[in-house]
């Protein structure tokens, strides 16, 4: 009987040792999931953009465009997006669904190739353009891959 008291003294003794009452650095916690910043309405009217006659240009390139994530929850089929070069329409297209993503398949116009071009989104549902300095115009460049032409970053 003295050799079981004994034991559990023993034992209430180590784990009084070992407790972390004395310890001043507090507990880590565990990361606590960011909430995404609700993107504010605008003003903007929906634009009059024109698709570019193709027969002006010499040279065209391919490429569908899948919408940025953070934009995804206020995309709907009234959206538009506009490849630009010096503020001239060089294509246009609307939202296609595809797999719970949006793909805008553009067909871009150019006499030069390397031409700068930028990227308007029109959402319907915010009311808002956003424009993005995109790429230069490669007629050889692929119609999908991964990289930032692909899938460009509106906001940031």
């Amino acid at each position: 009987m003295k050799k079981t008291i004994f034991a559990l003294a023993a034992l209430a003794i180590m784990a009084w040792g070992c407790s972390s009452d004395n310890d001043s650095s507090p507990a880590p916690q565990p990361p606590t999931p960011s909430t995404p910043t609700e993107i504010p309405a605008g003003t903007d009217v929906r634009p009059t953009w024109q698709a570019p006659n193709y027969d002006l240009y010499d040279q065209t390139m391919t490429v569908e465009v899948l919408l940025q994530d953070t934009l995804l929850p206020y995309a709907t089929a009234n959206d538009l997006m506009a490849v630009m070069a010096d503020s001239e329409v060089r294509g246009i297209s609307t939202p296609v669904p595809y797999e719970g993503q949006w793909i805008f398949p553009f067909i871009v116009a150019s006499n030069n190739g390397g031409e700068p071009l930028s990227l308007s989104y029109y959402c319907d549902k915010l009311h808002r353009i956003f424009t993005i300095e995109w790429t230069r115009f490669d007629a050889t460049v692929p119609p999908t891959g991964e990289d930032g032409i692909y899938k460009p970053i509106f906001i940031k």
